[in-house]
């Protein structure tokens, strides 16, 4: 059996054999057949690739009919081919900046555990030298004030900061808000805040953009050199765990100046589709000019496509916009305001083709951006929209995203945010035992209603490895954590998993053709040792990945085949 190609001589220049291809066309493409021993066997074992596109998908007896003169063949053993892992939402360039010598923080789970690790960090430094961690729980500090007081002696003095898990949130060191000049609190005519002890002093709680930057644009930027390298090492590391695109949800000062330099040098190991962010506070009528004439703007393996909004915050620090109040008395307003504002520019962009993400985390900031999609005229209709993050929506919103043909962009591994014992800051702002909370992550409702589900990491806020994001999603547990199952009716089937982390992340900007191993389909390929379809989704998450091809050429290959 050979799915249909062109009439014409086939002559690839790389060919791939392995013990099975997972062609993402469906069960009927992928049905197992038995052979004469009684022997069941997937249909297709072997791939050829001309140029930038998949010219055929076979057994490899069929590859003696091929003309393969001009061929490199890579015999892959009993591995499973599949459309190369597209990350929806990430973010790898800053994300390689600043995480460079930077202490991470993800596994602590006492502030006297943090205090502890910033000071020893702090003893290989200079008295002037920033301090900056990454990952802080907000579970530590349920019940309690969030302030910068159980950290300020471990800081030593030094400027610094602590970006709390959620992203959109930091606790800044005393000499961090001296430089910053930040002595109480400031109307930013948003959400964003400082936040301040009863006397007005600031207690280093900062929420939002507006009010984080104030000391983090304070931290020195890396040399360009050196910010090109980093970014280089964090692509390939993306390539190495499966992924052969990934959709940037930023543009920082120099990013595509950096996407160029590496360009100079060679191949770039993934795709990557930059879609500039679009602030609240960006003059309108200029930041709108800026965005279209952004878009086209391109490399060999990278361009720019699409705008990205800001619609609220997030649960854990009180900014994402809820129907109503969560359990301090937050969660009321948007971060764009007035919100008139947003669908304005939604429908602006749409009138030049123009496709969006908008990230909203709270039931009614979905309502919202699902309301102005709708509203949109009938000649703008057909341009892409995307809403990123999708954490607790009722009932009646599930169905609207295949109604109006919005993806729904969602990281699986967000939902470990929260336990087994409702004790985490999520679930304790919604509301423990609330209906709200029930109806986090809704991945399984959205795509039994025919939704777009596009997977992704959001890295450097989770970890990305694309096959951890493969076993969240099927298990609904972290791999290699003993916590309980979270919601496990939401979890979906490992063919589904497979379509939302490849098929789907191409669907969800306007190519539902991509992302499948068939003649005509660019060559976006990932060879695993184990078949993610029937391998256990543990033993999954540590398969090794052999080989991923983009755009016809080997971008990554394991050090067994060298």
């Amino acid at each position: 059996m050979t799915l249909p190609t062109p009439s014409t001589e086939i002559r690839p220049d790389l060919v791939l054999l392995a013990g099975r291809v997972r062609t993402g066309l469906g069960s009927a493409a992928d049905a197992a057949e038995t052979d004469g021993t009684g022997r069941e066997t997937l249909p297709f074992d072997a791939v050829a690739v001309r140029g930038r596109h998949i010219v055929a998908v076979a057994r490899r007896a069929d590859v003696d009919g091929w003309n393969t003169s001009a061929a490199e063949i890579i015999d892959l053993g009993e591995s499973t081919i599949t459309a190369g892992f597209v990350d929806a939402h990430v973010h790898p360039l800053s994300g390689a900046e600043s995480r460079h010598n930077a202490l991470m923080l993800h596994d602590c789970e006492t502030t006297t555990e943090v205090a502890e690790r910033i000071a020893a960090f702090a003893a290989e430094r200079g008295p002037e030298e920033w301090i900056r961690g990454f990952g802080l729980s907000f579970d530590m500090f349920v019940g309690h004030e969030i302030t910068n007081e159980p950290f300020a002696r471990a800081f030593g003095g030094r400027p610094g900061y602590l970006l709390l898990f959620d992203g959109h949130s930091i606790i800044a060191s005393p000499r961090a808000l001296e430089r910053a000049g930040i002595d109480g609190t400031r109307d930013f005519g948003n959400n964003s805040s400082i936040e301040v002890y009863a006397d007005g002093t600031p207690t280093g709680y900062l929420i939002e953009s507006d009010a984080e930057s104030l000391v983090t644009d304070l931290y020195p930027r890396m040399p360009v050199e050196a910010r090109v390298t980093a970014v280089q090492n964090k692509l390939a590391e993306f390539a190495a765990s499966g992924y052969t695109s990934l959709h940037q949800m930023n543009m920082e000062e120099g990013d595509l100046d950096v996407l160029r330099a590496l360009e100079e040098s060679g191949e770039l190991p993934v795709r990557v589709r930059v879609s500039p962010l679009w602030r609240a506070s960006d003059p309108w009528a200029e930041t709108l000019r800026r965005m279209i004439a952004l878009q086209g703007v391109s490399g060999r393996r990278w361009h720019v496509e699409g705008v990205k909004f800001m619609l609220d915050g997030s649960i854990d620090n009180g900014s994402a916009w809820l129907f109503e109040a969560d359990t301090h008395g937050g969660g009321l307003e948007p971060y764009w305001t007035p919100s008139a504002q947003f669908t304005h520019a939604i429908h602006a962009l749409a009138e030049s083709g123009v496709p969006t993400a908008t990230h909203a985390i709270g039931d009614k900031a979905v309502e919202f951006v699902l309301d102005a999609v709708q509203s949109l005229p009938s000649h703008a209709a057909n341009t892409r929209h995307r809403i990123e993050h999708v954490e607790t929506i009722p009932d009646a919103l599930v169905p609207r995203f295949a109604e109006l043909g919005v993806t729904a962009s969602m990281q699986p591994i967000h939902a470990f945010a929260q336990r087994a014992d409702g004790c985490d800051m999520w679930t304790t702002l919604l509301g423990r035992d609330s209906e709200r909370a029930a109806n986090g992550w809704r991945i399984a409702d959205l795509d039994r209603s025919g939704a777009i589900v596009a997977l992704g990491s959001d890295w450097p806020v989770e970890e990305f490895d694309g096959r951890k994001i493969f076993a969240a999603n099927v298990t609904r547990h972290r791999h290699g954590s003993d916590r309980p199952a979270v919601d496990p009716h939401q979890a979906l089937s490992p063919e589904r998993t497979l379509r939302a982390l490849t098929r789907n992340g191409w669907a969800s900007i306007g190519h539902p053709g991509e992302g499948v191993v068939a003649p005509g389909a660019r060559a976006d390929l990932a060879v695993f040792a184990d078949d993610p379809l029937s391998t256990d989704p543990d033993r999954f998450a540590e398969s090794r990945v052999l080989l991923t091809v983009v755009d016809g050429q080997v971008a990554h290959r394991d050090s067994s085949l060298a």
